[in-house]
């Protein structure tokens, strides 16, 4: 009896075909993973007033017009939200192509993540900060179901 083998080298010998349900049981998966995976709500001041329906886990982005030459800026008037958390620190960018940078118009990027099921209503308030107890400049307001 040899000590080795002596067929030749054959990869087919040493990893077995792979089973056809493990394929199918795998490709279900993968295929359920992206589809639980939903792209990000994308909003903007023109969609305010409007009823937008989120899932569980899902984004919302609001883009709002921003001049901070103006010396304004956006603020979430509510201090606590029923289903949505505040995904980081709004984000400002000015307008490319303007002839003095700090003077460029821009926008506020705003970001949420739906944590429950149920009915937010962010209010947002363009005002300047220090003068809070006047009337804002604007006022939008955007109704958010989340399921």
């Amino acid at each position: 009896m040899p000590f080795f083998n002596a067929e030749p080298y054959s990869p087919a010998a040493m990893f077995p075909p792979p089973n056809s349900r493990l394929i199918c049981l795998l490709a279900s998966l993968l295929l359920a993973a992206c589809a639980s995976s939903r792209a990000p709500l994308i909003a903007t001041d023109l969609d305010a007033d409007r009823r937008m329906a989120l899932r569980v886990g899902q984004s919302l982005v609001i883009t709002l017009p921003a001049d901070r030459s103006a010396g304004r800026l956006w603020a979430l008037a509510q201090h606590t939200l029923e289903t949505l958390a505040l995904d980081g620190e709004p984000n400002y960018m000015q307008e490319s192509g303007s002839a003095a940078a700090g003077d460029a118009p821009g926008s506020e990027t705003w970001r949420f993540v739906a944590v429950r099921a149920g009915l937010d209503e962010l209010r947002f308030e363009y005002r300047r900060p220090l003068e809070a107890r006047d009337f804002p400049a604007r006022v939008l307001r955007f109704r958010v179901t989340t399921e």
